[in-house]
């Protein structure tokens, strides 16, 4: 029987204590580095550039017969490429390659070598403290592998490591966890120890801020009002791919609810802090394939994608996906729930092992021995390649029975799936800012949005709408023909209030009108193409007839701290008000009830996160209104 990893979550997560940053480290707008300039970009960053195995790839090379299929991000760019393989007088292996996206084309040497240096930029990114980490070796008499060529990454091992033996346990204590601590549930109660082969000799990670652990992330999210765990791996900034049964329910019909994900958490111990360096950020949709919302497939198409609201920051190249790989040996790691003498981890957990086979639909499913348990589904599962000597994702585990693990290999067929998920979340390189807006039908409340696009292509955008105490409230995406514009109304629900982000391919410009039908009233912002921690208003004015409304929005998925400081006209700091601005939330401050005084000078605002602000005057006594843009002091 195959079960599928589904892990519940109870209530007893309020009693962990959770330290370090709980939300997202952001990035700034993305660069993206196009192909034409990758080889300039490795040497700007000092990249030594390995010698690579290649050679020109020759003119009329039959397609259908490459290795491998690649998919990768690289430095915010998607590329795809085909690998063939030919062989030296020394019996050496040597790469052609083939590229078809960005730029379909036949690559010399010279630029495949950069290419797969470029592609390695995701491996070499500087570990933080390597001192203090272990290097993990991989015997070849290890009881799983035979492979001399298994090439182990760095990983901090147990002092004195506990080695379980999960198949002397009788069925008094089987599952480890019982049913009445109230902690977890799984589907089955052997689970646990169908998932485990011979000893559980997974190891835990903790420097998870470097590769290739920093894009191993913890699921959480809500199905048909229950709480589950899973894994998932970043392959692009708004991408992670996990299986189909952690986003999509088959049995019940629902996807997925009120999904976060954090990048790169460890724990060192069951029931020590939960340590997130990079945060957590909240989902903007799930999706799986079309076969497994169908039902005709369980394991052949359970694959599915998380797409993030927000970056996370640190990384632009992502590990390289592989299709139709078949290897013989295996890492994986996750975030398994019970796992050797641990009961409730939230620690990142790492094995590897033999593959011994595969099956269903056109061997769309990989058997291996690995050691898994709940909690790992959607886990990814890569392979060292020996040529490029650098590491490739070839499936997504997805269950454990009492012969072997499982999981859903990446294969042509679910390909263009992936990709266009990956493409999705890299093709919005420009991003602005509308930081307030306003939209109730009962009280006459509208808002109006106006782009221009001043470039010589189409340009795409999407717009996502944010209420006050950071709520997605929903998006909608359009399209701008070259040196053209657009105007509408946004497609939000009534009764809110709050602010805009706006994403497109090229830069736009334009604006928001905000106004009221009675009385008749409007005002303007403009786009909010970058995001500050300092900003001067020039002009305050506050006392009975006039209010200066301070707009304030924050695009982070962090708490922003703010202080309002308020300099008079000789120039003097009369008072300063601290605030915060909710994590992707914003605030309106009425500057006359903030301080309680009249104020006739400047102020400026500080915040502990980049933010964007506008000023906003209004008449008593008139129905007039009018802007000021913040001016940037960082």
């Amino acid at each position: 029987m195959l079960l599928r990893f589904k892990y519940y979550i109870i209530a007893t997560l309020s009693l962990i204590v959770v330290i370090s940053s709980q939300s997202a480290v952001l990035a700034t707008p993305r660069e993206v580095v196009k192909w034409s300039k990758l080889g300039a970009h490795l040497v700007e960053k000092s990249v030594v550039i390995e010698s690579m195995p290649v050679i020109d790839c020759p003119d009329g090379i039959d397609s259908e017969s490459a290795e491998h299929l690649v998919c990768q991000v690289i430095e915010n760019t998607f590329y795809k490429w085909k690998e063939y393989e030919f062989f030296n007088a020394a019996g050496e292996t040597r790469l052609a390659i083939e590229m078809i996206k960005p730029e379909p084309g036949l690559l010399t040497a010279v630029e495949a070598q950069v290419l797969l240096n470029g592609s390695k930029l995701w491996e070499r990114q500087p570990l933080e403290s390597p001192d203090s980490l272990v290097v993990c070796p991989c015997p070849l008499d290890h009881p799983k592998t035979k492979n001399p060529v298994c090439k182990t990454p760095q990983i901090y091992r147990e002092v004195t490591p506990l080695e379980v033996s999960v198949s002397n346990v009788d069925d008094t204590t089987i599952g480890v966890v019982p049913r009445s601590a109230g902690v977890m549930e799984f589907d089955d109660e052997s689970v646990m120890r169908e998932s485990i082969h011979d000893n559980d000799d997974r190891l835990r990670v903790t420097n998870t801020t470097s590769y290739p652990w920093n894009t191993i992330c913890y699921l959480s999210f809500d199905m048909n009002r229950d709480n589950y765990r899973g894994s998932g791996t970043l392959i692009s900034p708004l991408c992670v791919l996990t299986c189909g049964h952690n986003v999509w329910d088959q049995d019940l019909g629902v996807w997925s609810r009120d999904v976060k994900v954090t990048a790169g958490q460890y724990q060192y111990s069951e029931g020590e802090p939960i340590d997130k360096p990079y945060g957590t950020v909240s989902y903007s949709s799930v999706d799986t394939s079309r076969g497994y919302v169908n039902g005709s497939g369980t394991g052949e198409y359970d694959y599915g994608v998380v797409k993030l609201q927000e970056s996370f920051t640190g990384i632009s190249t992502f590990i390289p996906l592989v299709y139709d790989a078949s290897p013989t040996i295996v890492h994986v790691v996750g975030y398994p729930g019970a796992v050797k003498d641990e009961y409730n981890s939230y620690g990142m957990w790492y094995d590897y092992g033999q593959v011994i086979g595969y099956e269903g639909d056109n061997n769309r499913i990989m058997l291996h021995v690995v050691d898994t348990s709940p909690g790992q589904s959607g886990s990814p599962v890569w392979t060292y390649d020996s040529v490029t000597e650098s590491y490739r994702l070839v499936a997504i585990h997805i269950f454990g029975d009492r012969r072997e693990n499982g999981a859903c290999r990446l294969v042509s067929a679910n390909e263009p799936d992936i990709s266009g998920w990956m493409m999705d979340s890299v093709s919005y390189t420009h991003f602005a800012y509308i930081p307030y807006f306003s939209k109730d039908s009962s009280s006459g409340c509208w808002i109006g949005l106006a782009f221009t696009n001043r470039n010589k292509a189409e340009n795409s955008f999407e717009v996502n709408y944010y209420g006050n105490s950071g709520s997605h409230l929903g998006s909608e995406t359009g399209t701008i023909a070259a040196n053209g514009q657009v105007a509408f109304v946004p497609d939000t629900a009534d009764v809110t209030e709050g602010w805009l982000k706006i994403s497109s391919t090229a830069p736009l410009n334009g604006l928001a009108m905000i106004g009221e039908s009675a009385p008749s009233t409007m005002f303007d912002i403009d786009l909010k193409t970058s995001l500050h921690r300092k900003f001067l208003f020039t002009y305050l004015a506050a006392d009975q007839n006039w209010r200066s409304i301070v707009l304030l929005c924050n695009p982070n998925s962090s708490v922003a701290n703010i202080t309002c400081k308020y300099y008079n006209g000789d120039g003097l700091l009369i008072d300063q008000i601290p605030s915060t601005i909710p994590s992707n939330g914003s605030v309106q401050h009425d500057l006359y009830t903030l301080f309680q005084r009249e104020l006739e000078g400047s102020m400026v605002i500080e915040s502990s996160r980049p933010v964007t602000a506008f000023l906003l005057y209004e008449n008593k006594f008139t129905t007039w209104k009018a802007g000021l843009s913040a001016v940037p002091l960082d």
